[in-house]
């Protein structure tokens, strides 16, 4: 897998524990979507798909991991898009 193809892959995985989260099924984030620009993303929904992220990916954010999430895109590189 090409690392355009692993990362589209991954964006597909996180997009999809988001609006599993959210509880929507129309969700669509582009790596340049931040979540004030997502009706029901709010600090409780965040701690949910940071966590969902972990699990998915076998990772472990530190708080300055996660602070300096600036938007999806960010959460994605930090999953190993």
């Amino acid at each position: 897998m090409t690392n355009d193809e692993n990362r589209s892959e991954n964006s597909r995985k996180v997009e999809a524990i988001a609006a599993d989260v959210l509880g929507t099924d129309d969700l669509a984030l582009s790596e340049q979507t931040r979540a004030s620009e997502v009706p029901g993303w709010d600090s409780l929904t965040h701690v949910q798909i940071i966590v969902g992220v972990e699990q998915e990916f076998g990772i472990r954010m530190n708080s300055t991991e996660i602070s300096q999430l600036e938007n999806t895109g960010s959460g994605g590189r930090s999953a190993g898009t």
